[in-house]
């Protein structure tokens, strides 16, 4: 994992973030086996990504990394201490859209991973606010898809909650019935 601290810089990708994403479970024979992550752009197109856990366990790290890198200073926790701070917000901000433009994702997109879709291998950059995931796919293809810090963190805060509930649903039955 590489994660770098950068100065803001522009770049069409910039100009078109993550709005919102959906998650799934990959699992096979009754353990997880990756992450499938759905990403709506902020131009209403979608992006699907199979994370293996290796790719997985990298992003959940460069996330908490860019947690701690953004402190007490996060939009989330000051719009939650100042709820004024989201009254003038446009439609179209991260605050909005990860509930208004929330993709949604198949059995078919969790389940069918391929070298167009399928990565191992990512790195990761802060440019101020802004949270870059640079994948690189099976096919060879590499990107950059910027997050907006308050995507990033509730894409960090669901993740974790989203792998702790796929090892209970995935582990041993047990206990008394």
């Amino acid at each position: 994992m590489t994660l770098s601290t950068q100065a803001e810089k522009h770049s069409p990708e910039m100009d078109n973030p993550v709005s919102s994403f959906e998650c799934g479970i990959m699992t096979l024979k009754g353990s997880w086996v990756g992450i499938c992550i759905k990403f709506s752009m902020y131009d209403r197109k979608t992006k699907v990504m199979h994370w293996s856990p290796r790719a997985y366990k990298l992003l959940f790290q460069a996330l908490n990394n860019y947690f701690q890198h953004l402190g007490k200073n996060a939009f989330m926790f000051r719009a939650e201490a100042d709820p004024a701070l989201v009254a003038g917000l446009p439609a179209r901000h991260p605050y909005h859209t990860l509930l208004t433009e929330a993709p949604e994702i198949t059995e078919d997109e969790i389940g069918t991973a391929s070298l167009s879709t399928g990565l191992d291998r990512v790195e990761f950059a802060i440019h101020g606010p802004t949270f870059e995931l640079r994948p690189k796919y099976g096919d060879g293809r590499t990107e950059s898809i910027f997050l907006h810090e308050y995507t990033a963190l509730s894409l960090l805060g669901y993740l974790e909650q989203y792998i702790e509930a796929a090892k209970l649903l995935t582990s041993p039955a047990a206990g008394n019935a």
